[in-house]
């Protein structure tokens, strides 16, 4: 596998000629675009103005990317470049991240025998997940409390070139408005409902109600053992073993596998079918 190369310079010159496969990352945009980079276990290069290396190798050093390479897009640079036909002219955007992986295993093994293709993504963060679920064919409803978190799903669909409906929601908090909770002002059914990294008790019988009969629950969020390495340490965002299992008893259930992140912590990846 190539390692990723991140060009740096403005779009205006990304687009006029670049390295072919590069990948376009204003440095102006670094910080917010973090999102959008490889696995950080996964080395990377840059291509840029010597300013904007340096400024780009601080800043994702102090991240915990690895740096393996720097080429200053020099006039001479670019001419060797050319000569040996390694630059290519257009915008088309060059992916890098990836999704969850029980999100990815969902596509691969069960997405086929989903018939409704309509997805719901809760507390969806910056929008990988949403935006790859769009990418395979679902129509997807991404939800986040955080303004700041649905402007980066946007930003990424539209680089994406993908049409994701988004709602800014707090899904732990009844409306003062119309008296309802956050599952009941939520136009189901959904194929398939997604959610990574986040656990709300409360929420977890009504989102049920949500699924279509023949949809999915996909889950991984930490489980009991986490503090001991970190965060979370709080019992509320941690699942005990067999929980989702339980709560979830009535959908036949497809994965429920203990997989632990690059620092040790364990997670509960589950997909489960409603058959009823």
């Amino acid at each position: 596998m190539p390692i990723p190369v991140l060009d740096l310079r403005s779009v205006l010159a990304f687009n006029q000629s670049h390295i072919i496969n590069s990948a376009s990352f204003p440095i102006e945009e670094l910080s917010d675009r973090l999102h959008e980079l490889p696995v950080r276990t996964r080395p990377i290069e840059l291509f840029g103005s010597l300013e904007q290396l340096q400024k780009a190798t601080a800043f994702l050093s102090g991240k915990g990317y690895l740096i393996v390479n720097r080429q200053v897009a020099s006039e001479k640079k670019l001419l060797q470049l050319k000569q040996s036909e390694k630059l290519v002219s257009g915008g088309a955007y060059q992916r890098l991240w990836q999704p969850a992986a029980i999100v990815k295993r969902f596509i691969q093994s069960y997405a086929a025998d989903c018939e409704n293709k309509s997805g719901l993504d809760l507390a969806c963060g910056s929008g990988r997940d949403s935006v790859y679920m769009s990418m395979q064919g679902f129509t997807m409803t991404a939800i986040d409390y955080l303004p700041s978190a649905l402007e980066k799903l946007s930003d990424l669909a539209g680089r994406c070139e993908q049409s994701i409906h988004v709602i800014q929601l707090d899904l732990e908090k009844t409306s003062e408005e119309t008296n309802k909770n956050p599952f009941e002002v939520l136009a189901g059914p959904f194929g398939c409902v997604t959610v990574v990294r986040y656990l709300h008790r409360p929420g977890l019988a009504q989102l049920k109600s949500l699924i279509d009969v023949g949809g999915y629950i996909v889950y991984q969020t930490f489980m009991k053992g986490c503090e001991e390495f970190g965060s979370p340490k709080n019992p509320r965002f941690l699942l005990e073993a067999g929980e989702l299992a339980n709560i979830f008893s009535d959908f036949e259930i497809l994965v429920d596998d203990v997989e632990y992140l690059a620092d040790g912590r364990p997670t509960n990846c589950f997909i489960a079918k409603r058959i009823i």
